[in-house]
């Protein structure tokens, strides 16, 4: 049922600070922003939210999650976990970019792109980029290009690892055909079509990339190269490309602990780009969520094991704005409003009447309070009240703690079954159907 949500006295930023508005919300867009709304007369459901003392941004924009897992390195146990949808929402992201990694052989685009289609449904915005680590590349349908222009998910190749030992060591010319195929595919497709790289701990640093940018005619917009704080050396050479006009994407689940004394802590990494006078339109940040974090010593043996969490996307933006002195806006503009720039997602990273209401509300130490996704509320006071399929799965047949059995006995067949509703055409609940109602109501 289509109905109408006011925001009433937030703080926005859109990111640019707007100051004390409301917002109204119907279905899953931002209908208007005022200084004050009031609906009368209507007989529409209306909720009315008082946000104040809160901050409202837009929803954060990840183009970099590991959502049906990687990993991998170092045996079969090290394959990381999928991602759950309030894992996502927790963290303040509602639109996540899915890539694969180093595992192309036990992983596929396909499952990539199952798992991103399941959690569009469950309630985020998904895409993905077809290919991992290896080139050749990992597709669909047998070419980046013809994926770019058949498969709506797909806005991209990636990730490509370059400068890494886990590389296949790709050489200018494979690159730059990998980076025509994203680019022509989507000039064809009317998408972002970019070449995302990901970047190792090798001295090579961003040669590659300089070189083939010397060599072609492709514009620095096709390269979206990633994990740009992994070393200080690596941030000094992303700092001279950020210079030039190209894109830089910090990783905000690569920071500094007990086992990684190299890299630069991302709030920091961001500071730094901005002081160097990297305009902040070419700056970026993404989580490395559910990817593996190896960690090898100089002889290329694995001494630990870590997985990267989407929580640090909205963890370093905050340490941007409260640790590095980042402008608010700036420093919210890098997860929001550039990414969707740079992946040409027109309807997202901006509060604004006519785009996608996807919404953060924050209290006045930004810590994260509520999330809106595609207009519908998700998160409240910090905890996640919309989940995904399988998430506290105490109640699904099967499952511990369940029942035994489930609806009521079709003597015809012998086992227990739901009772058809001659009501009802749809094999199958719709989404909002199906988490009003118990879930051990449906089983596979």
């Amino acid at each position: 049922m289509f109905s109408l949500t006011i925001i009433k006295n937030a703080t926005v930023y859109s990111p640019k600070r707007l100051g004390k508005r409301d917002i109204l919300i119907g279905g899953r867009q931002i209908l208007a922003i005022s200084e004050s709304i009031e609906l009368h007369g209507s007989n529409l459901a209306i909720e009315t939210v008082d946000a104040e003392g809160l901050f409202l941004f837009p929803g954060l924009i990840d183009q970099h999650v590991h959502m049906a897992g990687g990993g991998g390195e170092g045996g079969f146990h090290y394959r990381t976990p999928e991602i759950s949808l309030s894992h996502m929402t927790t963290a303040g992201v509602t639109t996540a970019v899915g890539v694969l990694g180093t595992d192309g052989v036990t992983r596929s685009t396909r499952e990539l792109l199952a798992k991103a289609m399941a959690l569009d449904f469950e309630g985020v915005s998904t895409y993905i980029y077809c290919g991992a680590y290896q080139v050749p590349t990992r597709t669909i349908t047998g070419m980046p290009r013809s994926d770019l222009v058949l498969i709506e998910k797909v806005i991209g190749v990636g990730e490509i690892a370059i400068s890494d030992s886990r590389s296949s060591h790709p050489s200018d010319r494979d690159l730059a055909e990998l980076a025509s195929e994203a680019r022509v595919g989507g000039l064809l497709a009317g998408k972002a079509g970019v070449l995302h790289l990901h970047l190792g701990d090798d001295d090579t640093k961003l040669q590659l990339l300089f070189d083939v940018l010397k060599q072609t005619e492709l514009p620095k917009s096709t390269f979206t190269p990633t994990h740009l704080n992994r070393n200080p050396d690596l941030l000094k050479d992303a700092i001279r490309y950020g210079k030039q006009g190209g894109f830089v994407d910090l990783t905000s689940g690569i920071r500094p602990d007990e086992h990684d004394h190299i890299s630069v802590k991302p709030s920091k990494a961001m500071r730094m780009l901005l002081d160097a006078g990297v305009k902040p339109h070419l700056i970026t940040m993404s989580s490395d969520s559910n990817g593996s974090s190896p960690i090898f010593n100089d002889q290329g043996k694995l001494v630990a094991m870590g997985i990267g969490s989407i929580a640090t996307l909205w963890e370093e933006t905050r340490d941007a704005i409260v640790e590095e002195n980042v402008p608010i806006e700036t420093a919210v503009g890098i997860v929001t409003t550039h990414v969707a720039r740079v992946l040409k997602l027109a309807h997202k990273g901006q509060i604004k009447p006519g785009l996608d209401a996807d919404l953060l509300l924050t209290d006045d130490k930004f810590q994260i309070q509520h999330v809106y996704a595609k207009g519908r509320k998700v998160v409240e006071d910090g905890k996640p009240i919309v989940f995904g399929t399988f998430e506290n799965v105490s109640g699904i047949p099967g499952s511990p703690g369940s029942k035994a059995q489930t609806g009521k006995e079709n003597t015809e067949r012998g086992r227990p079954m739901i009772e058809h509703d001659d009501d009802d055409p749809d094999d199958f609940p719709d989404r909002d159907e199906r988490q009003r109602k118990s879930r051990r109501d449906y089983c596979c």
